[in-house]
């Protein structure tokens, strides 16, 4: 597709023109490199709860692209790399515009505003999803391609850079990506793309990292060296049997990608960024007689041949002790009736609540929270997107909600000790949903009522009733963790 009108020379206008149409494009579907991975892997995984979760990231996917809803309900910070030929100018003003086309895509979307105004003195959230975070390179020749990228705020807590002694060498670098995939992976929505920066300094190889997740799934690096040590990561990566949504399984990864560049003689910096199942990125080339958007390609995969995963265990909420008490860590479940979302800061006013009172506010003794931020109401539907953040983030406050009455929570990923402890201590259930899947999740979602905290924004208590709400069993009453369990 075309821009409106030809131009001779790169402005600002066109860039912010090709950046309103291209998010609410790739926040509704995945990247068709992906997708076509995904449908690779799910024919090859050979556990069948593995390949149940494959193919529910699959059907996400179908549902985001009928019903134009986002895919994943964190629609992220927005990322943007423009490449800029040295013989084209780059244009005065180019990112004030940039922050107004994010602003008005993500209102028009409905998409979910996540920047908050300041990350130490002001978290407030800007309720634009701005400012944009931007990047400019400068290459040979002249034209441009404009890289845009949604980048959900789970994967990016699950990355790390870390700076290596130049002596550590290649293995040191596989146990450090090795590490990161066992304590972080099963919080950033596996199967996973991951992009690795081996060079520069300590603030550029994080850029290298990002820049290596806008290659293509099963585009090696052009240096048959790296694309060799690739090859050998991703193999190490599957083999920690870490799996999709992190419940186990051969597909833990479906790419990685190395940049390399130079450093000094002292440094061997390292930067490991974890992308989700739901990549969400698109490569725009900026020409000069306008600017053309790849087509996105549709790519329909046959689901009927993924067998059956386990009937699930049927379950009403609120539900009582002695019900959570016949659960077992890994059972498949579904939930019906009523759950409340609440995120990291819920969890801080709730806390000021308990000390204050001495009691749990709103009416939620007994309850279920829902670790989740949805998207607006969309499609018919109470929530255009929902589905789980990570739960690790409420650790802090978890065993204290337990102990005050809260009876089961859900959320992604793995969990720390003290909760399993919590769980056991207090007859509490954790429930672990799949992440990356909040479009076919919001299916489930009857009804949405604001309770408290309309400040927050998608971070508000809001009493959600569900039917039939697919999770599993993370942790049991008896505090057995199918995490601790898959990972050990």
């Amino acid at each position: 597709m075309k821009a409106p009108r030809t131009f001779a020379a790169l402005t600002a206008q066109d860039v912010a023109n090709a950046v309103r149409e291209a998010i609410p494009a790739i926040a509704t579907s995945l990247r068709p490199d992906v997708l076509s991975a995904l449908g690779d892997a799910c024919a090859c995984e050979s556990d069948r709860r593995a390949q149940g979760i494959i193919a529910q990231i699959i059907e996400n996917d179908a549902i985001g692209r009928r019903d134009g809803v986002p895919i994943c309900q964190d629609t992220g910070s927005v990322w943007i790399y423009l490449e800029v030929g040295e013989e084209l100018s780059i244009p005065a003003g180019i990112f004030s515009l940039v922050d107004e086309a994010v602003a008005d895509a993500f209102t028009q979307a409905k998409l979910r505003m996540s920047i908050l105004a300041d990350a130490l003195v002001d978290r407030t959230n800007t309720k634009t999803n701005t400012p944009v975070f931007t990047e400019i390179g400068i290459r040979p020749g002249k034209g441009a391609t404009l890289h845009v990228m949604l980048k959900g705020g789970g994967s990016d807590n699950a990355s790390r850079v870390i700076m290596l002694p130049p002596g550590a060498g290649f293995a040191s670098i596989r146990e450090e990506v090795r590490k990161c995939v066992l304590e972080k992976g099963s919080a950033a929505c596996p199967p996973l793309i991951i992009g690795i920066g081996i060079g520069a300094t300590f603030d550029k190889v994080g850029t290298l990292a990002k820049k290596a997740l806008l290659r293509p799934v099963g585009v090696p690096n052009p240096d048959p060296r790296i694309a060799s040590l690739e090859q050998e990561l991703l193999d190490v990566v599957n083999a920690t049997g870490v799996g999709p949504a992190g419940l186990g399984g051969a597909s833990t990864a479906l790419s990685i990608a190395i940049n390399t560049a130079p450093c000094h003689i002292a440094a061997l910096p390292l930067a490991i960024n974890m992308g989700c199942c739901a990549m969400r990125s698109v490569s725009i080339e900026l020409a000069d007689d306008g600017v053309e958007i790849a087509e996105v390609k549709r790519h329909e995969i046959e689901l009927s041949q993924v067998p059956e995963a386990e009937q699930p265990i049927e379950i009403r909420l609120p539900a009582s002790k002695e019900q959570l008490a016949q659960l077992r860590a890994g059972q498949s479940v579904t939930l019906t009736g009523a759950v409340y979302t609440m995120r990291d800061a819920g969890h801080v006013r709730t806390l000021e609540a308990l000390e204050r009172d001495g009691a749990l506010p709103f009416g939620l003794d007994g309850a279920t929270l829902l670790y989740a931020g949805p998207t607006p109401e969309s499609a018919g539907r109470p929530l255009g997107s929902v589905g789980p953040t990570t739960a690790s983030r409420m650790d802090f406050a978890t065993p204290a909600l337990y102990a005050s009455g809260i009876a089961s929570t859900i959320g992604k990923g793995a969990r720390s000790s003290a909760v399993a402890r919590a769980c056991k201590d207090f007859g509490c259930v954790h429930f672990t949903a799949v992440g990356g899947i909040a479009a076919l999740l919001a299916t489930y979602v009857k009804s949405a009522e604001p309770i408290a905290w309309p400040d927050l924004g998608t971070e508000a208590l809001v009493r959600l009733e569900v039917e039939g709400l697919p999770a599993f069993v993370g942790i049991d009453t008896q505090g057995n963790d199918i995490f601790s369990a898959l990972h050990a």
